[in-house]
């Protein structure tokens, strides 16, 4: 069957019984089963279980003859056809068509066959080109009843085919939305959703990070749909290829009603592109790879190369619990000089921690050579790991003993900011200035304001919040 109609639904039980009575009324005929797929297309095989076990069995010796009422009905496909024939064919197999009334064990049959699946072929090609073309046809008129739904987090499709909000699922769309908004990572938010046992619209225990990423990507969630971003490269293969300008797209707006405004669903957009050129400016792979235990991880700049710092352990015994960051183009040394400004490296390690060489290490340390001063480097700037998570709380604090002034500021640009998410981030603001101050590290307030914190040619930590403000300690 090449679909689930009801009309084709009804020809394959006729044909099961009929085939089913006829066998029964050979004397010649033993009757090894009836082998058919309800509803499955016949220009491939691999989703055809029923033709997949007549294979099967036919490879055990089980049959010796194949009745089938026409090529078409065999496959739709002439590559597939022919390989299972010839097969067939070598197991000492007949296959006979009814309706063209074609032996394939005869020297005539597989000649006859090969021109009768191209046409069968050609017509499946045909009919999927008809169907597709009558899709685009309601793309263009914006038909709801044409948009493929599916299983999608927050919906359903009424009886009327009518787009229809399920508010336990869309409860959680509107939670993903939000806490990617707060700050935290796709990685993140799969694991909250885990760890409070939420299942997704598949049953599934397990949140992917892509399932995640399309929840946040798809327009639907706002109440639009774009159709055809997907198209069937091959009516046989039914290989599906992403829609990189081979076929127009048509966008439709207000198609149903939206899980969330669209306000949000902008910032969210514009929030990935803002990540994705944060990774560029300072030359990282990945935007988010803080956690509680490093909350600053790719959050502290360098202002004289660009690159990001890493949090690193003195070598020295004595250091081990000194940790600091340091700019990360050390590991490829290529650090830029800092003009105007000079360095002198500490004195090299004496290494020795055997009990009777104290006076090795006396002699060592007469004829070492003292360091000598050169030209600064951006990879020389050491900041100890716990002035930089003071110096956002020392920023925050800073804006809220200020607060009348930069609460009217944020207001401003709450109105008048250039886009979605700027507006967002500067109501956040506000509304967050009145929490007051902090007293100990907030990783989730930090999570929500904090852009990243640059490390200036001085030394100087300058705090730069999403809305732009920065402040220099």
């Amino acid at each position: 069957m090449s679909t689930g109609s009801e009309e084709q639904l009804t020809s394959y039980t006729r044909q099961v019984r009929h085939y089913s009575q006829y066998l029964d009324e050979q004397p010649n005929y033993l009757n090894c089963g009836i082998y058919a797929d309800e509803g499955i297309s016949g220009t491939g095989v691999g989703r055809r279980q029923g033709f997949l076990r007549m294979m099967e069995d036919c490879r055990e010796g089980k049959l010796d003859l194949i009745i089938t009422k026409s090529v078409s009905r065999f496959g739709r496909n002439t590559v597939d056809c022919l390989v299972s024939v010839r097969e067939l064919k070598a197991l000492g197999i007949d296959v006979y068509f009814e309706k063209e009334n074609i032996h394939t064990l005869t020297a005539e049959g597989e000649v006859l066959l090969s021109l009768i699946a191209a046409v069968a072929e050609n017509e499946s090609v045909a009919m999927s080109e008809n169907v597709q073309w009558g899709l685009r046809r309601k793309y263009e008129t914006g038909s709801v009843r044409s948009i493929p739904l599916g299983k999608c987090l927050g919906y359903r499709k009424d009886e009327e085919g009518q787009i229809v909000i399920v508010e336990e699922e869309a409860a959680i769309v509107r939670r993903i939305y939000s806490k990617f908004l707060d700050g935290l990572s796709i990685t993140e938010i799969a694991a909250g959703l885990e760890r409070d046992e939420i299942r997704t619209d598949q049953g599934n225990a397990f949140w992917s990070l892509s399932t995640i990423r399309k929840i946040l990507r798809n327009e639907l969630a706002k109440g639009d749909f774009m159709f055809q971003k997907t198209f069937n490269q091959d009516p046989l293969t039914k290989r599906r290829l992403k829609n990189q300008g081979e076929l127009p797209k048509y966008y439709l707006e207000g198609s149903h009603p939206g899980i969330v405004d669209p306000e949000t669903w902008a910032c969210v957009q514009q929030e990935f592109q803002r990540q994705e050129a944060y990774c560029r400016e300072h030359r990282i792979s990945k935007y988010h790879h803080h956690n509680e235990e490093y909350p600053l991880s790719t959050r502290i700049t360098c202002s004289t190369c660009g690159s990001t710092f890493l949090q690193l352990r003195p070598k020295r015994d004595e250091e081990k619990d000194q940790t600091y960051w340091r700019c990360s183009s050390f590991m490829g040394k290529c650090g830029l000089p800092i003009e105007g400004r000079t360095f002198t490296p500490p004195p090299m390690a004496l290494w020795s921690k055997a009990p009777d060489s104290s006076q090795r290490r006396y002699f060592r340390m007469k004829k070492r050579i003292p360091p000598i001063p050169r030209q600064m480097l951006c990879t020389d700037t050491r900041v100890p790991a716990e002035e930089a998570d003071k110096a956002f709380m020392r920023a925050w604090n800073f804006l809220v003993s200020h607060g009348l002034r930069y609460a009217a500021s944020f207001r401003e640009m709450a109105r008048d900011g250039k886009d979605e998410l700027v507006r967002y981030r500067a109501r956040e603001m506000v509304r967050l200035l009145d929490r007051g101050r902090i007293r100990e590290y907030d990783y989730g307030l930090m999570l929500k304001v904090l852009d990243h914190i640059e490390v200036t040619e001085v030394g100087r930590l300058a705090v730069i919040f999403l809305t732009g403000t920065r402040v220099t300690l």
